[in-house]
């Protein structure tokens, strides 16, 4: 009796197999391994016990003294772009710039705030605090002025407790602020549903980039730096850090201008807020716009004018961002800025150490949106700015390594006050200026920015606000310099400057979220159309023998048979007609560009009969061939140039090949890859066509050619070889409606 075996009945008992992974898993882990898995996540234990410090030591303290200098004002300013306090900013640029250095492989990049992913947390922020508390109660504004007690020797003791009962309950718009003398405070009293308050905006900013941590780390898994190489292009990213400073720009218009402009998110909302801008512009306030317009001018003076001068002078860069700081400051202080003309100012820095704390989970269905297009924007900046130094300073970045350690430094940022971050070129270039070589950088611009929370931090509260929006502006102006790269994509790279283009204008129109995902998909979109439309090309022989593309213009000076063609791309389905059609041209062109040598006039008419049956051919019917056969050229069809080739592309060159055939043109096929020439021996290929049409190489073909089927010779039928053992039968797709 038989019995029915089964696929299971032929595999290795279940304990078997699990003796085997755990024989292969033992085998793997051995001690070089197990060492170099470690080395790999932790690359610090392997470069900190070489590191050079008599030669390295002084070159990377100088620039991290350096960084810190500009990393403060910078820092203040995207805390502000954020919708936090200014100490948070200076939080952001210490914590991952710290833990970077045990995680990543770059010895330049510095992580901390970028302004494009600091307006996309605002807008998770502000989505978040508007739904997580109800008021059921009307709106009352409040004007008033409480006197400091002075008694026991301390400003900023209040008399009274009025103070601590308007905090429980209310939100200070833009117009709060603390003179040194009085607290000026513009308040809206509000009474929230009880058990709910509005959620720290500082608390959705962590919760935001914990989430984005756990999806880099989860791409680290998926090892898609690939997928980032690949599609996030260059042409991306430019387009759409341009379209994000466009953003950021609107964002900080009224801060600069001194005009309280209203909310506004969603698709196109920049047209809605230069709608504000016109219609409130009346309202800005003359002192704030006059400091922002002398703050730029100061910023523009000395970085367009006095740095190429200075930068011969002195070694070390000049923080004009500091100086003007350290100016607005002074000015603020000592002429009452803030009393007399109520310029808004950052306020209070507190100088203690922020404990660690979890992040919200349950805010994570209203954010999540949000923190995975964080993750794809700071993941693509960063491998971008990792790129860009790999190629500027000659060394090897591990890009999987750097998903992970991108992942891990936000999953552990996240238990402190830090908001979503990334790499910046100008900050990875400013230490190595000054002569920084190793990680450390970073570590000692750390220890520097800690210092200046703790000890200078109370001096920036009164930092006029508008001097910070207005070093944001300015800061865009270098991204706005991309656009120069577009001069040089127009005359040949059409595609690329469609991609440029079409990112930033997806990113402006549309949420900063969304337009780097249009944009990606725009850039594959792109790839498709070009499979598409593949280019093709004659070949002429060289006065060595070689063969070279030329232009179909340049037909006038090519004479005699045979024609050689080549199509540059992948023949597959979205291509085959392409090719079709570009066969068919290519012979119409030779012969009608031999036509225009002296010939016979009936030969002439012939071609001209001839011409008639190629285009019916092109329309995809086929016909008897009414004329001599004679007149026809011969053609080589150049294979070297299909990366790779699907079913249907076999199917054509097969029914191209008999076409040709009925048509009266002798065809050959020649330079076919190696995985193409397997492809022919285990089909019906050579059944069809016949193993004496397929060459090695594009001069065998013309041999061939020119010997056994010259010009002005008749066709010779070619008796195909029997079947392969491995054959199948053509089915031509087309042909059945498929």
């Amino acid at each position: 009796m038989s019995s029915t075996r089964t696929s299971t009945d032929f595999r290795e008992p279940r304990a078997a197999r699990i003796r085997a992974r755990v024989r292969r898993v033992r085998a793997s882990l051995t001690r070089r391994n197990v060492k170099e898995w470690i080395y790999g996540f932790l690359p610090i234990l392997k470069w900190l016990p070489q590191y050079d410090w008599k030669h390295s030591f002084f070159g990377d303290l100088s620039g991290g003294l350096t960084m810190a200098v500009f990393c403060v004002p910078q820092g203040i300013a995207l805390a502000g772009i954020t919708g936090v306090d200014p100490v948070y900013g200076l939080y952001t640029a210490i914590f991952p710039s710290f833990l970077y250095i045990f995680f990543g492989t770059s010895k330049h990049n510095a992580l901390g705030g970028f302004a494009v992913l600091s307006l996309m947390t605002h807008s998770a922020i502000e989505k978040v605090v508007q739904s997580t508390a109800v008021p059921y109660n009307t709106t009352e504004y409040i004007n008033r002025t409480l006197t400091p007690n002075f008694e026991n020797g301390n400003e900023t003791e209040f008399a009274g407790n009025e103070t601590e009962a308007i905090l429980n309950s209310t939100f200070y718009d833009d117009s709060s602020f603390y003179n040194g003398t009085s607290f000026i405070e513009e308040v809206t009293r509000i009474q929230w549903t009880s058990g709910l308050r509005p959620t720290e905006k500082i608390v959705v900013a962590t919760t935001v980039l914990f989430l984005a941590g756990i999806i880099q780390i989860l791409m680290g898994l998926l090892r898609l730096h690939y997928f980032f190489r690949c599609y996030f292009s260059e042409q991306v990213m430019s387009g759409f850090i341009v379209g994000g400073c466009v953003h950021v720009i609107f964002s900080q218009l009224g801060d600069a201008l001194g005009i309280q402009l209203p909310k506004r998110n969603g698709p196109g909302y920049l047209y809605y807020r230069l709608l504000d801008l016109i219609e409130l512009f009346p309202t800005l306030k003359l002192p704030t716009a006059i400091i922002s317009a002398l703050s730029a001018i100061f910023l523009l003076i000395g970085k367009e004018f006095l740095t190429p001068w200075l930068s011969e002078v002195f070694f070390y860069p000049v923080p004009y961002e500091l100086i003007l700081v350290i100016i607005g400051i002074t000015a603020t202080n000592f002429a009452e800025l803030a009393r007399r003309h109520k310029i808004n100012v950052v306020g209070n820095i507190p100088t203690n150490f922020p404990p660690p704390s979890p992040p919200r989970l349950d805010l994570v269905p209203s954010i999540l949106h949000h923190s995975f297009g964080i993750a794809l924007a700071a993941t693509a900046i960063h491998l971008t700015v990792a790129k860009v130094v790999e190629k500027r300073y000659k060394y090897k970045i591990d890009y999987g390594q750097e998903l992970y350690a991108l992942g891990f430094t936000s999953l552990l940022s996240s238990l402190f006050p830090v908001f979503p971050f990334t790499s910046g070129f100008a900050r990875s270039v400013i230490g190595a200026a000054v002569g920084s070589s190793t990680q450390l950088t970073c570590f000692f611009s750390s220890l520097a920015l800690l210092s200046v929370i703790l000890k200078i931090g109370p001096a920036l509260e009164y930092l006029p606000q508008c001097i910070l929006a207005t070093m944001i502006i300015m800061s865009q102006k270098l991204i706005f310099a991309k656009f120069y790269e577009l001069k040089e994509l127009w005359p040949v790279f059409k595609y690329d400057f469609t991609i440029w283009i079409a990112s930033m204008l997806f990113t402006i129109c549309c949420d900063i979220a969304e337009g780097i995902l249009l944009s990606v998909g725009f850039a594959i979109l792109t790839t498709v159309i070009r499979s598409q439309r593949p280019r093709w090309h004659y070949l002429i022989a060289n006065a060595d023998g070689a063969f070279r593309e030329t232009k179909r213009k340049e037909l006038e000076v090519v004479s005699g048979d045979p024609c050689v063609i080549r199509m540059n791309a992948p023949l597959i389905f979205t291509s085959v007609d392409r090719f079709e059609v570009a066969v068919w041209e290519g012979v119409k062109k030779w012969e009608r560009a031999k036509t225009m040598q002296p010939v016979r006039s009936s030969q002439n008419e012939d071609r001209h009969n001839l011409d008639s049956l190629i285009d019916t051919a092109i329309r995809g019917r086929k016909s008897t061939l009414t004329s001599s056969r004679s007149s026809r050229c011969s053609l080589v069809i150049d294979c070297s140039g299909f990366p790779y080739v699907d079913y249907l592309g076999m199917v054509t060159l097969k029914s191209v090949f008999a076409d040709l055939t009925t048509a009266g043109v002798q065809t050959c096929f020649a330079a076919p890859h190696r995985y193409l020439q397997e492809m022919f021996e285990n089909t019906d290929f050579y059944s069809e066509v016949g193993e004496d049409r397929v060459k090695d190489t594009v001069q065998e073909a013309v041999l061939y050619l020119t010997t056994f089927h010259p010009t002005g010779a008749k066709s010779q039928e070619t008796t195909p070889p029997p079947p392969k053992k491995y054959s199948t039968e053509t089915i031509d797709l087309r042909e059945k409606n498929y």
